[in-house]
């Protein structure tokens, strides 16, 4: 049996890791500009490294909104679980651990988040919960 607040536990982490990857994409793309963080994926030698920064920055943004208001949650979380295993392997890995030396820590808590919300689901307040297949009253999904 579910915990009574289980499911709005998984409402604020879906909420709080939409808003940051929503707001982390409205940065690179219209705060900083795509030829800042583009800059960094030609370090990594990239073939189109503005392809890469863009796309990457638009990803967060979409899907970061499409998480905040529970919009597809579990397809909006596996393109940002994807990106953030090549910001881990490709970007932070060889800065080791610890965020305060530009390590993966930061991202793979970003991982995480996508993941279990790929096998949980939004939960309450979205969207999906919203506009999702209707049930007959008395009808339990539950297999007895």
């Amino acid at each position: 049996m579910t915990p009574r607040w289980h499911g709005w536990g998984i409402t604020i982490l879906r909420i709080v890791t939409g808003t940051i990857f929503l707001l982390s994409g409205v940065e690179k793309l219209f705060i900083m500009g795509p030829h800042i963080f583009t800059e960094l994926i030609v370090e990594l030698g990239s073939p189109s490294p503005l392809a890469v920064a863009t796309g990457g920055s638009l990803v967060e943004l979409l899907c970061g909104l499409a998480l905040v208001v529970g919009l597809f949650t579990r397809w909006f979380c596996v393109p940002l679980a994807l990106l953030m295993l090549g910001d881990i392997l490709f970007i932070h890995w060889s800065n080791g651990f610890f965020q305060h030396n530009n390590g993966y820590e930061y991202a793979l808590l970003r991982f995480t988040a996508t993941v279990v919300l790929i096998f949980t689901g939004p939960d309450k307040a979205a969207l999906d919960t919203t506009l999702g297949p209707r049930k007959a009253p008395g009808f339990s999904s539950v297999p007895r």
